[in-house]
C-alpha cells in the first residue's frame, strides 16, 4: 500500500518538488518500506525516533528534522547527520546549532520556520524573519539559511492558500535581501500539498497520505 501511495503522490507533484516523508507516526517497518519505494528524504519530529531509526537506514537517505528542536537536544540530533533542520524558530536555536557545528567541524543547512499560525508556540513571526535571517547570515558562519518552512493554521487547501502565498512573498523578498536565491520553500502536508505547490512550494512534508 505504501508503494501505491508513493506512486500516487509522485504523480501529483512536479519533478522539481522534493517529497519529504513525515514519519512521526510510522513504524520502523513502514519507514523502510518507504525507502524501498524510493522515498529518500525522511522528516523526523523527535530526536528519540531519529536516534532509534538512524542505524536502520541506508546511507543515501537524507534526514530532515521537521519538529521543534530543543536547544539541549541540538548536539545529539546533529550528531545523527541531518541534511536540513527545517524548524529553526529563533536566533537562539540557530546560535546553538552554529556552536555545535563549530565543535563538530560541520556546516548545517537550515530553514527558518515562519509563524503563520498565531496559536502555535513555535515559529518566527512574519515581521521578525528578515531581521533574524540577516543576523544569522552576518554572525553565524557554520549554518546556512537554505529557505523557509511554514505550517498554516488551517488544513483546508483554499483557506491555506493565503498563508502559502504570504510565505512565498517573504521567500522572494528575503532572497533579494540575502543576495542569493534560497533553495527550499517547504510548505504543504497531506491535505493541502497541491495548493502549496501551486503557491510556490518546492518541498512538501507528507505523512498520513503515505500510510493510510
Amino acid at each position: 500500500m505504501i508503494k501505491e501511495n508513493v506512486l500516487k503522490i509522485r504523480g501529483n507533484i512536479p519533478g522539481n518538488v522534493t517529497l519529504v516523508a513525515a514519519v512521526k507516526y510510522a513504524s520502523s517497518e513502514q519507514i523502510l518500506e518507504l525507502v524501498k519505494a524510493g522515498v529518500l528524504d525522511l522528516g523526523f519530529n523527535t530526536y528519540h525516533q531519529l536516534k532509534s531509526t538512524k542505524p536502520l537506514l541506508p546511507g543515501n537517505v537524507k534526514i530532515h528534522f521537521i519538529g521543534h528542536l530543543q536547544t539541549n537536544k541540538a548536539r545529539k540530533a546533529l550528531e545523527c547527520g541531518i541534511s536540513l533542520v527545517q524548524s529553526v524558530d529563533s536566533y537562539k536555536l540557530a546560535g546553538k546549532i552554529d556552536s555545535v557545528c563549530s565543535e563538530l567541524g560541520i556546516n548545517q543547512g537550515i530553514l527558518l520556520q515562519v509563524k503563520t499560525d498565531e496559536s502555535k508556540s513555535y515559529g518566527i513571526i512574519l515581521g521578525e524573519v528578515e531581521n533574524i535571517a540577516l543576523k544569522i547570515e552576518k554572525n553565524l558562519s557554520n549554518v546556512k539559511i537554505m529557505g523557509l518552512m511554514t505550517i498554516p493554521p488551517i488544513a483546508d487547501p483554499e483557506e491555506a492558500r493565503k498563508y502559502f502565498s504570504l510565505t512565498k512573498n517573504l521567500f522572494d523578498s528575503l532572497s533579494k535581501k540575502l543576495g542569493r536565491k534560497m533553495e527550499y520553500l517547504s510548505m504543504g502536508m497531506s491535505d493541502d500539498y497541491k495548493a502549496a505547490i501551486e503557491e510556490g512550494a518546492n518541498m512538501v512534508r507528507i505523512g498520513r497520505a503515505l500510510f493510510q
